[in-house]
C-alpha cells in the first residue's frame, strides 16, 4: 500500500509541450529584383499573418549569406509568434503565401517547445 500510495506521488514524466515558440525569418529582397516595401509588409501582416496566428511580434532585421566567395546581405523581418500546436497548419499556410505573394525560396522557420511555466503572457 504505501509503495502504491509513493508511486501516486511521483511527478509523471513530462510530456511534450503544446505551447511552441515559432521564429520566422521572411527575406524582403525579391528574385528579379525590387524589395518587399513596408506597405506590402505591413498589408500581408493585416490580411495574412494576423488571421493565421493568435498573435505575433514583427522586427525588422538584416541577413547575410556567402555564395561563391562573395557576401550577400539582405533586409528581414524577424516573426516571433507563441502559438499553441494545433495552430502549427495555419501557421504553415501564411509562410506559404508569402512565399507565393512575393516570390520567395524559402522562409526560415525555427521552432521549439516552450513548456506553459516558461512561457507565458503576464
Amino acid at each position: 500500500m504505501i509503495a502504491l500510495t509513493l508511486a501516486a506521488c511521483q511527478t509523471p514524466p513530462p510530456a511534450e509541450a503544446d505551447r511552441v515558440l515559432v521564429e520566422l525569418v521572411f527575406g524582403t529582397s525579391i528574385p528579379g529584383g525590387g524589395t518587399v516595401g513596408e506597405a506590402e509588409w505591413r498589408r500581408y501582416l493585416d490580411e495574412v499573418l494576423a488571421r493565421q496566428t493568435p498573435g505575433f511580434t514583427a522586427l525588422d532585421c538584416q541577413g547575410g549569406w556567402m555564395d561563391d566567395g562573395k557576401v550577400h546581405r539582405e533586409g528581414c523581418k524577424l516573426v516571433l509568434i507563441l502559438a499553441e500546436r494545433a495552430d502549427l497548419p495555419a501557421i504553415a499556410e501564411a509562410v506559404a503565401e508569402y512565399r507565393r505573394r512575393f516570390s520567395q525560396e524559402s522562409v526560415l522557420w525555427m521552432q521549439r517547445p516552450c513548456p506553459a511555466p516558461r512561457c507565458r503572457f503576464e
